[in-house]
Formats: structure tokens, sequence, C-alpha cells
């Protein structure tokens, strides 16, 4: 079977996936492996031809072997050890057999999802039929190039409700970037808080290589100082290293791949800026910046009102007006943070303008009350000092700093902006 055959994903099972099956089958056969998979070899199939015609592509097993490892004892095993219920995602499974072969999913209640086109689970099923998982196991077929993937998950009988732990083991780079980005932001949007994600990625150098099995498939990458903002405008609050970290003197190539690793605990993210449009925010002059921010002051108060109204209303009716009010209001904001000041500036006015308000996580009336009321004051801050050309270091002397400080209700807001209309008809 020549490669790509192998790899039409309509008339057989990617080749990728049974190379890396490959490289775990020869790996268990080593004196002192690093991993152990006995269904490695019945998944790979035969892959004598394909090795002799390929010499080079069996010595570099070393960063997908580690990757395993890595997953296995510093990812999964705690997960397992630490979750009495709980969701295992892979996305992108291919020939993964961690259901059959990680004893650890015994204990407790767990259930693995193995996500994958339906050619790969369909062989994986067949090959496996005989072998009994350690837990509940879930195939579901789908293409995670497209936004239906996560239907699909939900139908399979996926709950939203119990913590779960993504991982995306050699997945991200082979999707186009805008592709990866959705999913991880669909990833975090139908999970539960404290729900956990591992990845891969590559940097932008590995993505021009041309040769090889598997790079010359790399679409895009990511420097290492520039992960973890990427990931926290998908929803994830993560922490990277170079695979060479993990390496355990094995060859993983040279600070080329990172292991990421983090949660979806949107509430904890503190001053990322996570709030961010797709696009770069137009700057506004500096001639015309008090007046806009007059603008934008004094466009927002009514629709403050209005929100507020509503939400005591009806707090359903009220959250979804002002949610929309969030994303009308995100590149005008978006602007004015950037003309305004520095992140460190901005912070001194209100933390919470450096994060997202439509991705934190609310579990009653009073936590909505409460965040509502903090976005709103935050927003009508930065309208202030941009509308009195005051620096944010030096916002907090000011009269209306402390009046906020005592704005903690929708009875309360309604001082704080009577306060801040009167300061500013005095200009």
């Amino acid at each position: 079977m020549v490669e790509h055959e192998i790899d039409d994903k309509k008339s057989a099972v990617p080749f990728t996936a049974r190379l890396i099956a490959y490289y775990r089958a020869q790996e268990s056969r080593h004196e002192d492996p690093l991993i152990i998979d006995f269904f490695a070899e019945l998944l790979a199939g035969d892959m004598t031809s394909y090795i002799s015609e390929h010499k080079r592509a069996s010595g570099t097993s070393d960063y997908a072997v580690v990757r395993t490892h890595h997953i296995d004892n510093h990812v999964l095993a705690p997960w397992c050890d630490t979750h009495k219920q709980s969701q295992i995602v892979l996305l992108g499974a291919g020939l993964d057999a961690r259901a059959y072969r990680i004893n650890r999913l015994s204990e407790n209640d767990h259930t693995v999802f193995e996500v994958d086109f339906d050619i790969v689970n369909s062989y994986k099923a067949n090959i496996l039929k005989d072998e009994k998982p350690y837990c509940r196991l879930v195939r579901v077929s789908t293409n995670l190039s497209e936004p239906g993937w996560a239907t699909e998950l939900l139908k399979a009988g996926y709950r939203q409700d119990i913590p779960t732990l993504w991982l995306l083991e050699g997945l991200v780079y082979y999707l186009e970037q805008n592709a990866a980005k959705s999913l991880l932001k669909t990833a975090a949007k139908i999970c539960t808080g404290g729900s956990q994600i591992f990845t891969d990625v590559c940097v932008p150098g590995l993505t021009l290589a041309e040769y090889g099995p598997f790079m010359r498939h790399f679409k895009w990458g990511l420097n290492k100082e520039d992960v973890s903002l990427f990931f926290a405008h998908s929803g994830w609050n993560v922490s990277c290293a170079y695979a060479d970290d993990h390496d355990l003197g094995r060859d993983v190539g040279q600070r080329g791949l990172i292991f990421v690793s983090g949660k979806r605990d949107l509430s904890k993210l503190g001053a990322t800026v996570v709030f961010a449009t797709d696009t770069e925010p137009l700057g506004i002059p500096e001639s015309e910046l008090q007046s806009y921010s007059k603008e934008f002051l004094m466009s927002i108060i009514p629709e403050i009102d209005g929100i507020i109204h509503s939400y005591r209303r009806n707090p359903e009716e009220g959250m979804n007006l002002y949610l929309d009010f969030i994303e009308r209001k995100r590149s005008t904001l978006q602007s004015l943070i950037k003309s305004i000041g520095s992140v460190l500036s901005i912070g001194h006015i209100s933390p919470r303008l450096l994060r997202d308000p439509a991705m934190v996580e609310l579990k009653s009336p009073k936590e909505e009350e409460a965040h509502i009321v903090g976005y709103f004051k935050a927003l009508l801050f930065l309208g202030y000092c941009g509308t009195k050309e005051i620096a944010g270091e030096q916002f907090s002397s000011t009269d209306i700093y402390s009046e906020g400080l005592k704005a903690s209700s929708f009875d309360s807001i309604h001082s704080l902006v009577t306060l801040i209309q009167d300061e500013i008809a005095k200009s």
C-alpha cells in the first residue's frame, strides 16, 4: 500500500495514525521502555514495506513516545487519581489504546470518548473487538475541522456538568489555525469549570519543513512566549514547556515542539489580556480621545440603566441583553483600551478590563449581579478616565474611584453614575 492510499480518509486509516502506533509497538519491545502498549502492533498493521523504504522514519519515534509517556504519567494518572467521576475526551484519537492499557481508568468512574473519523473508529473497533476496556468507552465519528463535532459528542452522551480532561495529542498543528482556535473555544464552552487540557504545538519554523511523514503536514506554529495568550483567547489558562524539558534523555527535536497544559478556570486568569477581538483594534488619534471617551461614556449610561431594569424584571432576559451589550461594545472598548494606556495602566483603572466578561462562570443570581455591577463600573471608570485625561496610575486618588469602591449592587451603581455625570458636566 503506497502512502497516498493510506492517507486517504475516505478509504483507509490515515498513515500518520498507523505510524504513531508502530512507534509505540517498537518502544514496547525495548529492554527499558518508557511505555508499554500491547495493542499497538495489531493497530499499526504491517508497516514492513514502508519502514524498509523510509529507514529515516524508524528513527524519529522519540518525540511521540516521550509525549505519550508524559501524558500517561504526568497528565492522565493524576487526573484519574483526583477525580471520582470524570470524562476523558481524546480529540483526534487515532489508534490510541489508553482505554485498554491504563488500569487507573478502572478506579472511580471515568468515561473515555475517542473522537475521530469513522474510518479510524471502525478500524480500531474491529481490531479490538475481543478486548475489554478499563472503563466506559464511547467512539464518536466526526470531522474535527468542522463545527458540528461538538454536537456529535453531545449526542454520544457527553455531559457538560462533569469535569473533562481534553487530550489533543498531536492534533492542533495539523488543522488550519482558525479551525484549531474554534475547536479550542468550543471545547472550553461545552465543559464545566475545573476541566483540563493537554495538547502540543510546534514552533513556526517547523511549518516550513517539507520532509518527513509528519512535519510536511504541519500548518501553523507558535513561539513559546505566544502560547499562553493564544490559548487564553481560546478559553484556556495554560502553561507550557519545551518537550526537551521532559525528554528523559531522548531526542525530541531541539526546542521545536511544546507541551501545553492547563485549566478551563477563567475566573483565575489574573491580569492576562483575554478580552480581544480576532483583528487588531484601531487606535484612536490622541486629539480625538477625550471626545471619543465622552461619547462612549454617555452612550453606555442609558444602556446600563436599561439592562439593570430588564434584569430585575427577568434575570434571563437581562443577562441576554448584557451579553449582547458586551459583544456590541467589544471593538469600541478594545480601541479605547489600546489608546488610553498600557496593560499596567489599564489594570490600575480596573483589572476586569483585561478579561473577557462573557467567559466568566456564574452560578447564582448573587454572583451574576456582582459580576454585572463590577463590569459596568469598569466601563464607567474607563470612559471617565479617557474623558478627564486621567492616567490609570492616578485614578485611585479621585472621588470617582472612592465612590466606585462602595458600589456593589444595582442600587448603589446609580449613585456612581450620578457622580460621574456631575463631574463630566463641570468639564
